[in-house]
């Protein structure tokens, strides 16, 4: 997974939370704020999933498919990857494609 420079701290999260810009899709959103190096974070809110074990294991398979993706092409800024409740439906290679798709916007 990512090391403790990659993941983000309280303070970093909050500011880019409120200045990054926003890219949606029907189950995810990404918020990007471009910076010198990689951090990333994932998001899966009690309205996705009741059970904790529910939310982190998708958390688990966000947070593979965002650092498959970094180490392949080098990503740089932050990325914040937002679950929504149209993710339950998804299967895990719709959700790599979909990952796929939104970084590939930034």
């Amino acid at each position: 997974m990512f090391t403790k420079k990659e993941r983000l701290t309280k303070k970093e999260f909050d500011h880019s939370f409120s200045v990054g810009t926003r890219h949606h899709c029907p189950s995810l959103q990404l918020i990007h704020h471009p910076s010198d190096s990689f951090h990333g974070a994932a998001v899966v809110g009690k309205k996705v999933y009741k059970k904790a074990v529910d939310r982190n294991r998708l958390r688990r398979q966000m947070y593979g498919v965002l650092y498959r993706h970094h180490t392949a092409s080098a990503l740089t800024g932050t990325f914040i990857l937002i679950a929504k409740p149209a993710i339950k439906k998804m299967n895990t290679s719709e959700l790599s494609a979909e990952i796929q798709t939104l970084v590939g916007k930034v």
